[in-house]
């Protein structure tokens, strides 16, 4: 990752402990954390984690990668704007064919814990950059500012994404902006976390089917329709993304993290993760 730039003193500060600001303070404007520009390597993964703010992210360009919001899949394949809220479980799997730039925002927002106006906007996970939005552009400037950081910075990067969250609430009320999906059903959640807790497993897709408590016809269409694959896919894609996370990770050889991902031989997992990723 590089081009990262922070509008909080610490440079090396990102999601972890912030001076907190005073109320009166929140109530007026966004209180900015974070403001960046990164280029991520091709093929990168960040793990699930929770944050404990917002954070709205900008992709300025389609690429493969896969933002993944409590067991959903959302591909970014056109330019996108990725809304996640405080304590939501998230990943990025990024494009393994090609670097990505996107840039952040990780902030604060007293009204959006109280005032009902922002909940188009707070209904939305992941959204299309509308044309002519001028919401790249403000983005764009508070990096600019926060580089600079010349009189009254703090509180310009306030004010800009004031406006930026002002333009999205907009375009969400408008229809401009898709709904939030709907949360995933009980069974369909309690399925997918049985397939996190034994990924080291000869798992199959009809035991998981009466771990859920439904017929594996049944289980299969319902599961399919949340959540945008095949159960036998998810499956797939959960053992080659902790699989990633073991191999960026360090300390563990091919064989070693194949066995660790459900798969019977070192051969099998290599073929199919060239297969299904493009590379070794």
């Amino acid at each position: 990752m590089v081009g990262i730039s922070f509008a909080d003193n610490n440079p090396h500060e990102h999601s972890t402990a912030r001076k907190v600001p005073h109320m009166d303070e929140l109530a007026q404007l966004p209180y900015v954390h974070s403001v960046g520009d990164i280029i991520v390597q091709a093929g990168f993964v960040l793990g699930y984690r929770t944050i404990p703010d917002y954070e709205l992210v900008y992709f300025p360009e389609g690429t493969g990668t896969v933002y993944e919001l409590d067991g959903r899949p959302f591909t970014l394949n056109e330019p996108m704007f990725v809304f996640t809220r405080p304590g939501e479980r998230h990943c990025y799997r990024f494009d393994p064919s090609a670097n990505v730039r996107h840039f952040f925002v990780h902030f604060d927002y007293e009204p959006f814990r109280s005032d009902d106006r922002f909940a188009p906007l707070l209904g939305c996970d992941v959204f299309p950059v509308l044309h002519g939005s001028l919401v790249p552009s403000i983005v764009k400037m508070m990096l600019r500012v926060a580089h600079t950081q010349s009189a009254q910075w703090k509180r310009r990067l306030s004010m800009l994404l004031a406006t930026a969250l002002e333009e999205l609430c907009a375009e969400a009320a408008d229809g401009a902006v898709p709904e939030r999906r709907t949360p995933l059903p009980l069974q369909i959640a309690r399925a997918i976390e049985y397939m996190d807790e034994r990924l080291d497993e000869p798992l199959t897709i009809e035991e998981i089917a009466r771990h859920s408590g439904w017929s594996h016809e049944h289980f299969t269409r319902v599961f399919a329709t949340a959540v945008g694959m095949t159960p036998k896919r998810a499956l797939l894609e959960r053992r080659l993304l902790r699989a990633e996370q073991l191999m960026m990770a360090g300390g563990l050889t091919v064989k070693q993290i194949a066995y660790r991902v459900g798969f019977g031989d070192e051969h099998h997992f290599s073929k199919t993760y060239k297969s299904v990723r493009g590379m070794t």
